[in-house]
């Protein structure tokens, strides 16, 4: 047991007064040393002294890795990342349908190993999922210069995406897609594939070639490569705007601050998609916060204020864009040679195990696919 007259420096917590006290071995009070004083006094080390002063975090048993952690390091991004909160149960004929598809939600599990992988993510309302199609085009359909018309018979709410969908039929088929801004029920939808020798005047909600419409028109819903379906501008209240035109590519400018080259054949849509007005309003307390699935935050984040001031850079060059199959080109292998890229990292399960909890249980068929 340490003596308190054979302490060096040191410091005195009273526990009842919230109060630290620091004193030295010559000037020790007196008063200290009384039985009923000295009760309510905690005497620590100088060394160790400040750790009842720091923020006591109560961490879970196992901290989410990261998304990145299940990804080798050359598809690190937000396109090539895995869903970690839902699946979507499409038909097992791959057929397009309008029907409601059923949802699993994960929790911000990987689906297969069930470990935590971002946190942030648990509860919500249950949810049912429509099948968009992004082919504003559709494959089957002639591009001989016939005009696509499309009736709206429906302007829908869809939980699972900010923006609201609508219902076009043409023909015999019925297809979901996402509606801009402005378009109402019964209006036609039109969609052209050729590209005339002067700029058309376009109208809110048809689709055209980039190269149809002239500079400075507001899109949506662009492709990336033509006939791969919508990839820029998918989500509510996005856009893009026309810059320029470049032999035959066109430069479009996303997110006020990104410009990419496309070729002038990928189609678009004029106008801004829209955005719910239940999906719009403030989220306005914690329990709505539940309802769409956010978990409580950890307190850990600190708003960074700018008091130093934030640095002014260039913009960055314009990507022109590729086919998605030479854009994945290579994506998961490792560094082997011919393939320039960063060695995978793996999960060493021999390292840090203590107070990992385990794994759920998961129903793997033979094929590889989760049964649930």
């Amino acid at each position: 047991m340490l003596s308190l007259r054979t302490l060096g420096k040191y410091l005195v917590t009273d526990v009842n007064k919230n109060r630290i006290l620091s004193f030295k071995q010559e000037t020790i009070p007196s008063t200290f040393l009384k039985l009923e004083v000295l009760a309510t006094f905690q005497v620590r080390d100088g060394h160790n002294s400040i750790h009842d002063l720091r923020k006591d975090y109560n961490f879970k048993k196992e901290r989410p890795i990261g998304p990145h952690k299940h990804k080798p390091p050359n598809l690190v991004g937000s396109r090539a990342a895995e869903n970690y909160r839902h699946i979507i149960h499409y038909p097992e004929d791959g057929k397009y349908t309008i029907k409601k598809l059923d949802v699993t939600k994960l929790g911000g599990r990987h689906p297969v190993t069930g470990r935590k992988v971002i946190e942030g993510v648990g509860g919500g309302s249950k949810q049912k999922s429509r099948w968009i199609d992004w082919l504003r085009v559709p494959a089957e359909f002639p591009r001989d210069g016939t005009v696509l018309e499309e009736r709206v018979i429906q302007i829908s709410y869809d939980p699972m995406r900010d923006a609201r969908i609508t219902m076009t039929g043409w023909g015999d088929r019925l297809r979901w897609q996402v509606a801009t801004d402005k378009i109402k029920e019964g209006d036609i939808i039109r969609t052209y594939t050729t590209i005339p020798v002067n700029p058309i005047r376009p109208i809110e909600g048809d689709s055209h070639p980039l190269g149809a419409l002239p500079v400075g028109t507001t899109v949506c819903q662009i492709e990336k490569w033509p006939g791969e379906g919508a990839w820029f501008a998918v989500k509510a209240e996005e856009n893009a705007k026309i810059l320029r035109r470049v032999g035959d590519r066109v430069v479009i400018k996303c997110w006020d601050m990104l410009e990419f080259s496309i070729p002038d054949t990928a189609q678009c849509v004029v106008g801004t998609n829209s955005i719910d007005p239940l999906k719009a309003l403030p989220t306005g307390s914690p329990n709505r916060m539940r309802w769409l699935g956010m978990r409580p935050r950890s307190g850990l984040y600190l708003k960074k204020t700018g008091h130093k001031g934030r640095k002014v850079k260039k913009p960055p060059p314009t990507i022109e864009t590729t086919p998605h199959k030479v854009y994945m080109k290579g994506a998961g292998k490792d560094n082997r040679p011919g393939f320039m890229c960063r060695t995978i990292v793996f999960d060493n399960m021999s390292e840090g195990t203590r107070g990992r909890v385990k794994a759920k249980q998961r129903n793997i068929i033979k094929d590889g696919k989760v049964n649930w």
